[in-house]
C-alpha cells in the first residue's frame, strides 16, 4: 500500500519514465515501418537550393507545387506538411508571389488529400487566419468533452491554401513535466470547429472517414481504436532513434525535386514513382538550423526531427501497435510473490545467501522489464518495484537488529578492539566458527618495524614511549585497512598483517604493495612528543604463498593468525633491511604477482637458513604510472650494475653504482654495493660461483 501510494508521487512518476526512455534507447524494437515516407527539409536541401539556385529558405510554394504533383501522381495516399503556411510567399525577382501561392494551391486541390499545419494557440498569441466555413473534409467528433483541448487562439494556413487542403493538422508539441514528449493529447478545437492532431488527421485522410468517436478508454477513426488515457492523450510506442537510416524511410526533398525534373525531362526519375504508392508522406524540416527537433526518449541518442513524431503516431495507429502497462492489481500479484521470496530469505539463510537472493530479486524487475517490453509491448513499473524491494530489506533487517541485532552488536562492540571487523563480523555470524583448526589459502603476509626505535626509546619516559606508539599505530592500522588488510597482531614496535584474509582475494599482493608505499610516506612523517622530534622509518617485509589461518590457541583462549613458511620469510625479510639500508623488501613470489602493475628495483639473492635455493629479493619503489623519468634513469643504471656485478666485473659494476649516487646521492642500495664491490676486489672469495654475496638469514 505504501509504495501503491508513493507511486504517485510526481518524483517517483519522473523516476518511472526515465526508466521506460532507458528500455527505448537500449532495448528498442528493430521495426522500420513501410507504411510512412519521410520527405525531409535537410541541410543538404537548403546548401543544394542555396548553391545552383541561389535560393534562401524560405522556399517558393511553386517548389511544393511540384513536389505535392510529384507525389499524387506516384499515388500517394496522403499528404502531410509539418510546415507553417500563415503568410503569403514574399516577392522574388523570377517569380511572383501570387503566382507561386497559386501554383501550390493548385496542386493541393489537384490532390485532394493534403494536410497543412496548424499551430493551436493560447491567449498570449493573436489568431493568425481564421478558419474558414468549410474545408474539403469537416471533422466531426463524438465523444467525451475532457478529451478535447480547448484553445482562443490559432496560426492556420492562408485562406487561400485552406480552400484547397483536405483538412487541417493541430501541431502542437506536448511534453510531460521532464520535456520529454511521451504522451499526445489528439483532439482540439477552436471556435466550435474540431482540429485533429497532425497524425490523426492523416489516418483520417488515409482511411476516408471524417468522423471521431471516443469513450471512456480509446479513441476511434473508422477501423482504428486508439488507447487514451483519461486526458484523451496516446502514449506513443517509438520505433528507434530518429533520423534518416534509423527507423522510418526518408527522401531528402532536393533529391525528390531531382527525381520531379527527370520525370519532367521524359528521364527515369532515380525515385520510382511506385515508391511513394499507397504511402502516406510526412513532409517537414530535419536540418537543425531550422529549429523543429524535439525533446523525446531517444533524444540524447540522436537529435528526433518533430515531423517523425506524427509519422510515428501514425503508424502506431494504423499498424495497431501500443505501449500497454501492467495494472495495479497484477503488479501486486508480482510484487507480493517477490517480497514474500526476499522475507524468507532473510528470516532464514545466512546473511551471505540472504544478500545473494536479494541481489538476485532487484535483477528480477528490469529483467521482467526487458522481457514484457521486448515481446508484449507492456511497460512493468521498475522503480516501483525496486522501492518496494528495499522497502523490504530495510524493515527485515530493522526487525532483525530489533531481535538478534543487540547482542552481535554488543558482541561486535567488544572485540572490535583486538580482532579486525571482518573476523568479528564472521565470528558473529558464524558462531560455528569458532573452534580450533584453521584452512591454507594464498595471501600475503607483511611485517613492520620502527628502525633504531630501541635507541629512540631512551629519550622518552614509559608513558611518553605508550603516547607515540599509540599515535604512530594509529596511522599504520589506517594504512592496512585502507588496502583491505588484516592487522594480525602487534608485535613491540611493530605489525604482522595478512592480506587475503579472513577474506580471500586474489588482489592480495597488489594491495599489500599499496600498503608498502603508503608506510614509505608514513616514514616521512615526524611526531613530536616531550619537544622532542622522532623520525619514525618504517621497515617492511613482504612474502606472498600459501599459509594457515585460522583460530589457534586453547581452547580457552584462542587468536585468529596464521601460521606456516610464508609467515616467517616475511618475517625474516624485515630484518633484512638492515643489511640493504632499505625501507622494504619483498620476495619474488610476491613480485611475480604485482610486477605488471607496480615498479620494483632487484637487489639480490639471499640464502635463507633452512632452504636450498637462493631466494631473490626485490624492493618497491611505487605503481607504474607514478614512477618518473629521474627514476626509470636510476632503475636503468641499477639493472646494468647487477649485471656486471654477477659477471664478476666489481670495477665496472662499481663505477655504475656510483653513477647512481650521482643522480640520487642519497641512494642506499647503491652505497651498500659500493662498499661491496670494494671488499670483492680485494678478496673475491667472498662471492660464490652463483654470485651470491656470504650472507645468511636466520
Amino acid at each position: 500500500m505504501v509504495i501503491l501510494l508513493a507511486a504517485g508521487t510526481a518524483l517517483v512518476k519522473r523516476w518511472e519514465r526515465q526508466a521506460f526512455d532507458l528500455m527505448y534507447r537500449n532495448f528498442h524494437h528493430s521495426i522500420r515501418p513501410t507504411e510512412v515516407v519521410i520527405v525531409a527539409i535537410d541541410q543538404n536541401s537548403l546548401n543544394i537550393f542555396e548553391k545552383t539556385n541561389g535560393i534562401l529558405w524560405p522556399w517558393p510554394r511553386e517548389y511544393y507545387a511540384v513536389i505535392n504533383n510529384y507525389l499524387y501522381e506516384s499515388g500517394a495516399r496522403v499528404i502531410a506538411y509539418d510546415i507553417m503556411f500563415s503568410s503569403n510567399d514574399i516577392e522574388r525577382l523570377n517569380v511572383s508571389a501570387s503566382y507561386s501561392d497559386n501554383s501550390f494551391a493548385d496542386a493541393l486541390k489537384q490532390s485532394g488529400n493534403v494536410i497543412l499545419a496548424t499551430q493551436m494557440e493560447d491567449s498570449s498569441h493573436t489568431t493568425n487566419n481564421e478558419l474558414i466555413q468549410a474545408f474539403r473534409c469537416e471533422t466531426q467528433y463524438v465523444g467525451p468533452g475532457k478529451y478535447i483541448r480547448n484553445y482562443p487562439n490559432l496560426t492556420a494556413p492562408i485562406p487561400l491554401f485552406q480552400k484547397s487542403m483536405l483538412m487541417p493538422g493541430a501541431v502542437n508539441f506536448s511534453t510531460d513535466d521532464d520535456g520529454v514528449c511521451r504522451r499526445i493529447p489528439l483532439i482540439y478545437r477552436y471556435k466550435n470547429r474540431i482540429v485533429p492532431y497532425m497524425a490523426l488527421a492523416a489516418v483520417m485522410a488515409y482511411s476516408g472517414d471524417s468522423l471521431i468517436s471516443a469513450d471512456k478508454q480509446s479513441i476511434r477513426v473508422a477501423d482504428y481504436s486508439v488507447p487514451v488515457d483519461t486526458d484523451g492523450r496516446v502514449e506513443l510506442f517509438w520505433y528507434g532513434p530518429g533520423g534518416p537510416g534509423n527507423t522510418f524511410q526518408y527522401v531528402s526533398f532536393a533529391r525528390l525535386m531531382k527525381a520531379c525534373q527527370q520525370k519532367m525531362m521524359g528521364l527515369e526519375p532515380e525515385i520510382p514513382a511506385d515508391f511513394f504508392q499507397g504511402k502516406a508522406v510526412f513532409i517537414g524540416a530535419t536540418a537543425a538550423g531550422l529549429l523543429d527537433l524535439k525533446t523525446t526518449p531517444f533524444s540524447p541518442v540522436e537529435p528526433f526531427p518533430g515531423v517523425e513524431i506524427y509519422a510515428t503516431l501514425f503508424s502506431n495507429i494504423v499498424r495497431g501497435e501500443y505501449i500497454h502497462h501492467m495494472s495495479n492489481e497484477w503488479w501486486t500479484v508480482f510484487a507480493l510473490a517477490l517480497l514474500m521470496w526476499l522475507c524468507y530469505s532473510w528470516q532464514s539463510l545466512k546473511v551471505w545467501r540472504a544478500t545473494i537472493v536479494s541481489l538476485i530479486a532487484f535483477l528480477i524487475p528490469p529483467g521482467a522489464a526487458i522481457c514484457f517490453f521486448q515481446y508484449h509491448l507492456t511497460f512493468i513499473p521498475v522503480i516501483q518495484s525496486e522501492l518496494a524491494l528495499i522497502l523490504t530489506v530495510i524493515a527485515v533487517l530493522v526487525v532483525n537488529y530489533l531481535t538478534e541485532g543487540r547482542e552481535k552488536a554488543q558482541v561486535k562492540k567488544v572485540f572490535n578492539r583486538y580482532l579486525h571487523p571482518a573476523v568479528v563480523e564472521t565470528l558473529t555470524q558464524n558462531p560455528e566458527n569458532v573452534e580450533m583448526g584453521g584452512k591454507e589459502i594464498e595471501a600475503t603476509v607483511v611485517f613492520t618495524d620502527l628502525q633504531g626505535f630501541t635507541g629512540t626509546s631512551e629519550l622518552f619516559s614509559p608513558q611518553q614511549i605508550v603516547e607515540l606508539l599509540n599515535e604512530y599505530f594509529g596511522q599504520v592500522e589506517d594504512i592496512i585497512f585502507r588496502n583491505n588488510g588484516m592487522l594480525d597482531k602487534y608485535t613491540g614496535d611493530g605489525i604482522m598483517a595478512i592480506f587475503g584474509a579472513p577474506i580471500e582475494s586474489e588482489d592480495h599482493a597488489f594491495q599489500s604493495a599499496r600498503a608498502v608505499v603508503d608506510f614509505r610516506s608514513l616514514s616521512k612523517m615526524t611526531i613530536e612528543k616531550a619537544g622532542k622530534r622522532v623520525n619514525l622509518v618504517t621497515r617492511v617485509g613482504v612474502n606472498s604463498g600459501r599459509l594457515i589461518v585460522g583460530n589457534i590457541g586453547s581452547p580457552n583462549r584462542m587468536d585468529f593468525t596464521a601460521i606456516g613458511d610464508t609467515v616467517n620469510l616475511a618475517a625474516r625479510l624485515e630484518g633484512v633491511n638492515k643489511i640493504y639500508k632499505t625501507q622494504n623488501l619483498i620476495s619474488e613470489s610476491t613480485y611475480q604477482l604485482i610486477k605488471d602493475r607496480m615498479v620494483c628495483r632487484e637487489i639480490d639473492y639471499i640464502r635463507v637458513k633452512g632452504r636450498d635455493a637462493a631466494l631473490k629479493i626485490f624492493t618497491i619503489i611505487d605503481e607504474i604510472e607514478k614512477v618518473d623519468n629521474k627514476t626509470k634513469e636510476m632503475l636503468s643504471l641499477h639493472n646494468t650494475a647487477l649485471n656486471l656485478y654477477r659477471q664478476r666485473n666489481f670495477k665496472d659494476a662499481r663505477n655504475h653504482f656510483e653513477k647512481i649516487l650521482q643522480l640520487v646521492p642519497d641512494d642506499p642500495v647503491a652505497q651498500v654495493f659500493i662498499s661491496r664491490c670494494g671488499q670483492l676486489l680485494k678478496n673475491a672469495g667472498l662471492i660464490d660461483d652463483n654470485g651470491i654475496f656470504n650472507i645468511t638469514v636466520k
